[in-house]
Order: C-alpha cells, then sequence, then structure tokens
C-alpha cells in the first residue's frame, strides 16, 4: 500500500508539475526498466554492456535525435557482439532499447500536447489490467497461450477490452472528447495493454521467473506495474488523430 501511494504520488506530481520534472520521472523509469529488461533477455549480465546500452538509451532520450538513436543503438548492438554476444542476442538486446524509448518518447510528447490526453491513455491502459484481473476472476474458464502464461483466459481479455472502452468513454465525456471516439480509443488501448502484458509474461517465463525484479516491495520489478505502456503507448500515438 504505501509503495503504490509512493508511486502515484510520484507520478501524479510530475504530471501535474511536467517540463523537466516529467521528463526527469520518465527518464529514471526508462533506466530502471531497461536493467530489468536487460536480465531477462541477456544470456549473461555483463556491466561494460548494460553500461553502453544506458549511454545510448541516456544519449537518445535527451536528445531526441532518430538519426543519433540509430547510431548509438547501432554502435551498442556491435559492442555487444565484439564482446561475445551472438548476432540474434545483440538484437534482442538492441530491440530492447527500442521497446522502452519508444514509449518513453511517446509519453513524454502527450504531456507536451495535453495532460488530460496522458491521462486518459494511462487510465485507460491500467483499468485494462484491472478488468483483466477482475473478469478473469469471476468468469475465468476458456485459457489462452497457456504456454505463456496460466492465468490469462479468454474472458479476462474481454473484460480488459470491455473495461478499458467504458473507462475510455467516461473519461471521454468528463474531458469534453468525443464520447464514441473516446469508446473506441480505450477499446484500442485495452488491447495493446493487454498484449504488453502477455509480451513480458513471455519474458518471465522463458527465464523462469516470476517477477522482473524486486525494485518494488510486494509488487515485484517496475516493468511489472508498466508493462502494458510499453505497447498501449506507441500504439495509440500512431493513431491518435483518428481518435482525437
Amino acid at each position: 500500500m504505501v509503495v503504490a501511494v509512493v508511486l502515484i504520488a510520484i507520478l501524479g506530481g510530475s504530471l501535474y508539475l511536467g517540463g523537466l520534472a516529467f521528463r526527469v520521472v520518465v527518464y529514471v523509469a526508462v533506466l530502471l526498466v531497461y536493467y530489468e529488461l536487460y536480465r531477462l533477455v541477456a544470456f549473461k549480465f555483463s556491466l561494460v554492456s548494460f553500461l553502453a546500452g544506458a549511454v545510448a538509451i541516456s544519449a537518445a532520450f535527451w536528445t531526441g535525435s532518430v538519426a543519433l538513436t540509430v547510431v548509438l543503438l547501432a554502435v551498442f548492438g556491435l559492442a555487444n557482439y565484439l564482446m561475445g554476444f551472438s548476432v540474434k542476442e545483440a538484437f534482442t538486446l538492441i530491440s530492447v532499447a527500442v521497446f522502452i524509448l519508444l514509449p518513453a518518447y511517446v509519453a513524454v510528447k502527450l504531456r507536451e500536447e495535453s495532460v488530460w490526453l496522458l491521462v486518459y491513455v494511462m487510465t485507460c491502459n491500467w483499468s485494462s489490467d484491472t478488468f483483466a484481473y477482475f473478469s478473469g476472476k469471476l468468469f475465468g474458464k476458456h485459457r489462452i497461450f497457456p504456454q505463456v502464461s496460466r492465468g490469462k483466459t479468454l474472458e479476462g481479455y474481454i473484460g480488459a477490452i470491455v473495461g478499458s472502452a467504458l473507462v475510455g468513454g467516461v473519461m471521454g465525456y468528463f474531458l469534453g472528447y468525443d464520447v464514441l471516439m473516446s469508446v473506441l480509443g480505450g477499446a484500442y488501448i485495452g488491447l495493446f495493454a493487454q498484449i504488453g502484458d502477455l509480451v513480458e509474461s513471455a519474458l518471465k517465463r522463458e527465464k523462469g521467473v516470476k517477477d522482473s525484479g524486486k525494485l518494488l516491495p510486494g509488487h515485484g520489478g517496475l516493468l511489472d506495474r508498466v508493462d502494458s505502456l510499453l505497447l498501449s503507448l506507441p500504439a495509440f500515438w500512431v493513431v491518435r488523430d483518428l481518435f482525437f
């Protein structure tokens, strides 16, 4: 409970302040999630490799230069290969960096555009997680992707999308957005939120661990809390002009 309150206070405060405060919070989250993802996908933990990735991610995040980001990630991949990682592993680590940087970029851009639009996306996203849990517990019978997660059910996924759509519609009404588009946007966000959760479940299953880390007592790692945002934020960014 204390951990949740602290996280909400940090996120809420940074959202309210915006600007540098929000970027710093997002940046710290990026590095923490990078650390947890690195440990999940790397065949061995190399401090030099990890730090090289952290430098590349940091430079890309703070400069916002696409060209520099491409160059740095290419150098990061080459450095991993020269340190003994296979080509597949080097590309996997590059993919991890991109997987983190994209939603971070979108979060910052959405906050600059409209704090309420970002709040809408995040609320729909986390609502889908809540509805997935309860609908799965109450009605879950048909398991899907048991090779990835035994707890995922069709009923849970349907509940996640429907719940996110309902929350999106309510938020859209109070924020002055078109209600129908807000409902569709919520469903869309909920769909990709659950795919993001499934991706992390697959990574943890492959590694044979329950949580991505131990950063948050009683909550696992930070990745466990934001996994669904890693896909839902970029997915929303691509089609946002259709909804809002």
